[in-house]
């Protein structure tokens, strides 16, 4: 019953295989958590400033944390483009990802100060401490966070702008050939236990380490290798995903030998007919 959202595991061990053969493909990763690092400590010092004054501490609030997930979403955007070049030719160029991301950053930008809206509303619920409110903005956020992640790909890939993105991708998943909520569960498992881990590292070294400002530095570095490692697997899985979807309607058949071959291998129980997409 649970093997369909456990593939995702497998997959993620196909990923690593990418990695190996193509390095580069972690190329925008490390520039993002180089990137949000600093940021988010520029960040926390600036706002430790602004907080005096209600009005300046929010905006502070609302153009730093759009920011951080405009830099999420830009460095995501180029993972898209070299995995889709990765699968499709064998070859992954960083300045063809520049270039497509480019040419989508107006849509990148919106996505991002939405999220970023969220997140504000979400923390002033809380503030507030409207449990109701804080749990409806929760869902709310998770559920866009993975629309943004879902939606990439037809913005990178095909070109299209932010609400071509939705209407791309609702045609591509109307008859839901390749079962993506299957693949959003999976993926939600996976960052889960990642963020489990990773977040209980964080605030165990806030707490032990005995130089406050070192504590801090790996808090935040911890934070964003979470962010950054959840952000690559999503792009990575997402863009295999939307390639499959794509195939599935040029052929008018649901074949999981369709798929690009790392997500094909991971769903190779389904069928027993080889890969037929790149990589």
């Amino acid at each position: 019953m649970f093997a369909p959202y456990l593939r995702v595991f497998k997959f993620t061990g196909e990923v690593f295989g990418m990695i190996k053969d193509n390095p580069r493909l972690l190329a925008p990763s490390a520039m993002n958590l180089a990137l949000a690092t600093v940021a988010s400590i520029v960040l926390a010092v600036v706002y430790a400033f602004a907080s005096e004054y209600q009005a300046l501490g929010f905006l502070v609030l609302a153009v730093g944390v759009s920011g951080l997930y405009f830099i999420d979403y830009l460095m995501g955007a180029m993972t898209v483009s070299l995995v889709y070049d990765q699968v499709t030719t064998g070859e992954a160029s960083l300045g063809q990802a520049a270039s497509r991301t480019f040419r989508a950053s107006p849509g990148i930008l919106v996505f991002a100060a939405i999220s970023g809206a969220l997140d504000l509303l979400a923390s002033y619920a809380r503030e507030r401490r409207d449990i109701l409110a804080s749990i409806l903005l929760m869902v709310v956020r998770a559920v866009w966070t993975t629309a943004v992640y879902v939606l990439m790909p037809a913005m990178v890939i095909e070109g299209t702008g932010f609400f071509g993105a939705f209407k791309r991708s609702k045609q591509l998943m109307k008859e839901d050939p390749t079962q993506v909520g299957v693949g959003v569960v999976g993926i939600g498992i996976v960052t889960y236990l990642l963020g489990a881990v990773v977040f209980t590292l964080a605030f165990g070294a806030l707490q032990a380490v005995p130089i406050p400002l070192v504590g801090v530095l790996i808090f935040f570095m911890l934070v964003n290798v979470y962010w950054t490692v959840s952000g690559f697997l999503k792009s990575v899985y997402y863009t295999c995903f939307y390639l499959w979807a794509r195939e599935c309607e040029q052929r008018g058949a649901a074949d999981p030998s369709f798929a690009p071959r790392p997500l094909a291998n991971a769903l190779s129980d389904l069928s027993m007919q080889p890969a037929a997409v790149g990589y």
